[in-house]
């Protein structure tokens, strides 16, 4: 059995006419699509699908049914295997045995998609009609947001005040419940207060593929902090699937070629008035694999648009680390970089439509973006120099699909380092073969510096539990913390991302976590995601012998652990350092005649004091 509540979600996760128009060709007319039926023989085109209704159907042979009756008669499956179909396209599980209650589960999402359904309604009404709506109105046409564009992305306005919205929707338990489920009002148990999560803001509508209204972004009139501000995850809103104007794009363009990834709701809206229908945003997250997947089901070339300034170029190496492995031939991934103290939407109202597309023409395409990325620090006219790039490259290149597109990076790599491309790819397989263990060990084991790591022993010993300088049992306890740390980074090297630098320079102070700290430093300098690459830039160093033990060592924990697990490590880390500094500055100040300290050094000795007694 399939739960109800799953096919429904399954559903409202497809679009009919990405699954039809992968199989069949369709041209847009009017408001649906139309093609030569698949299921019998015809000359002139009788097949119509509606993105609307979400269903197709055929005036010559009556065939119809939704995306999961389609692929079943289409494809010739069975329903489970079509469903599983589906569901891999949509990155669902497919679960193993129904749920009781999925009937109300289903009505109660039906409940919040209406909810959400009036509430942008309200906002669109309180844009025409409430008192304070000048300043938003004067907002919008500042940007040069014209009528027609706010009708089509159904922009709103939330007034000022704590509980307009609630007040208007909230007529019943079951509403007040449903605005709360939805993130369109927040709870407060503590104060026993129900407000509206929007106020003063210029609203979006988040709409999903079938156009339904999932959620709102909101940004606010003046100089109030957020800026934007997004509803939160709800049953049918998870914001890392998906894309802010999808929807509008595919309402607005009769055949999308591209999409164009920027980063804000007003850029998308700003474009589309300058007459370019193909901006997508993602919302308030990193570009995921599941948002490019989905746009790559669509069209073929996507285009990265970021600020020039070199936070814009990491986040837009992050995306290209996220697009690899995804870079199936026939697939064109291209970056922009704007000009400083510009965005997409203030180039566009300054620029127009042609040269904007001009620039989107002349935007950098991965592989040279890739390389002129790796190449920036590195003397590639040096032996160790080109033996570097390769190390750093191969690994990432090697998260590409099979195919065309990986074996030209392959060549370009070749001609960068003047290796042979057969060599490069030995040299690169050997290399991973180190990383992989040959079988899971039954237990953790307390690996020792052996062959090449011998350089590597005297670093490591003021880490070993067993070392005399590191008999307290602090010191053990702190040299214990930093190998789960390091371990925990070769599994998941994002982690490095759950404190800041100030954090971590705190660290400096303890002897014992200098490797931490440069795994950390290589991480955030290099942007680098895969375990394989961080292992590839140790593999010329002593302590490469430490670290592949590390990672081979039998995991205990699962990776959605790692996250909570890397924070309170750190964090213990952290503690111990500031107490061990503190007791060294406590004797330094007690081997000074007290006569001979200055005031400040007295009072700093008084707090050490009192601190400690109060820990007794």
């Amino acid at each position: 059995m399939i739960a109800p509540e799953f096919i429904d979600e399954l559903l409202a996760r497809t679009d009919i006419v990405e699954v039809v128009q992968s199989r069949v060709v369709l041209k847009k007319t009017g408001q649906n699509y139309t093609g030569l039926c698949p299921f019998h023989k015809e000359k002139s085109p009788s097949f119509s699908v509606s993105q609307d209704k979400q269903f197709y159907y055929c005036f010559g042979c009556q065939a119809s049914g939704s995306a999961l009756k389609f692929i079943m008669e289409f494809e010739r499956l069975e329903f489970l295997a079509a469903i599983e179909m589906l569901a891999g396209n949509a990155g669902m599980q497919v679960p193993q045995t129904s749920s009781q209650g999925s009937p109300e589960r289903n009505e109660r999402r039906k409940s919040i998609y209406n909810i959400l359904e009036q509430s942008a309604h309200f906002y669109q009404v309180q844009l025409k009609q409430h008192s304070h709506k000048a300043q938003a109105i004067d907002y919008l046409k500042a940007r040069g947001v014209s009528g027609e564009i706010a009708r089509d992305f159904g922009l709103g306005y939330a007034p000022p005040g704590w509980d307009n919205l609630y007040k208007d929707q909230a007529k019943t338990n079951l509403e007040h419940d449903l605005l709360i489920e939805s993130g369109m009002v927040v709870n407060n148990k503590d104060e026993d207060k129900t407000y509206d999560r929007f106020r003063d803001r210029i609203m979006f509508p988040i709409r999903d593929i079938r156009g339904r209204v999932i959620a709102f972004g909101g940004r606010i009139l003046g100089d109030g902090q957020p800026k934007y501000l997004n509803s939160p995850e709800t049953p049918v809103f998870h914001k890392g699937r998906e894309l802010y104007g999808l929807f509008e794009a595919r309402k607005r363009t009769q055949k999308l070629t591209q999409f164009l990834v920027v980063e804000g709701y007003m850029d998308v809206v700003a474009l589309a008035q300058n007459d370019i229908n193909y901006a997508v945003a993602t919302l308030g997250t990193a570009t995921s694999g599941e948002h490019l997947e989905r746009m790559f089901r669509l069209v073929s070339r996507l285009v990265f648009c970021f600020d020039g300034d070199n936070a814009g170029r990491n986040a837009a190496w992050k995306a290209l680390m996220v697009a690899l492995p995804l870079m199936r031939d026939g697939r064109s991934a291209r970056f922009l970089f704007l000009p400083d103290g510009e965005d997409p939407d203030s180039l566009v109202r300054k620029e127009g439509k042609d040269k904007f597309e001009w620039r989107l023409d002349q935007a950098q395409p991965l592989p040279d973006f890739f390389f002129n990325k790796l190449q920036a620090d590195i003397d590639i006219k040096s032996l160790d120099g080109k033996a570097h790039l390769s190390n750093l490259a191969m690994p990432m290149i090697n998260e590409i699909p099979s195919g065309v597109f990986k074996q030209l990076m392959i060549e370009q790599l070749s001609i960068l380092t003047g290796l042979a491309a057969d060599k490069l790819v030995a040299a690169s397989a050997s290399v991973a073969a180190r990383y992989v263990p040959s079988a899971p060990k039954s237990k953790p084991t307390e690996s020792k510096p052996q062959g090449a790591q011998d350089a590597f022993q005297q670093g490591m010993s003021r880490q070993d539990p067993t070392s005399p300088a590191q008999s307290s049992r602090e010191s053990i306890e702190f040299a214990k913390l930093v190998k789960m740390a390091i371990a925990m980074l070769l599994r998941q090297p994002e982690l490095s991302q759950q404190f800041d630098e100030k954090a971590y320079s705190r660290l400096e102070a303890s002897p014992g976590s200098e490797l931490l700290l440069e795994l950390i430093h290589a991480i955030v300098a290099r942007e680098i995601t895969s375990p394989l690459m961080l292992l590839a830039t140790w593999q010329d160093r002593p302590e490469f012998d430490y670290l592949r033990d590390l990672i081979e060592q039998e995991q205990l924990l699962d990776v959605s652990e790692l996250p909570e697990e890397f924070t309170g490590v750190i964090n213990t880390l952290l503690r111990l350092t500031d107490a061990q500094s503190g007791q060294l500055l406590r004797a330094d100040l007690l081997s000074k005649p007290f006569d001979e300290m200055s005031e400040s050094e007295r009072e700093m000795l008084r707090n050490l004091v009192k601190s400690r007694q109060q820990r007794k």
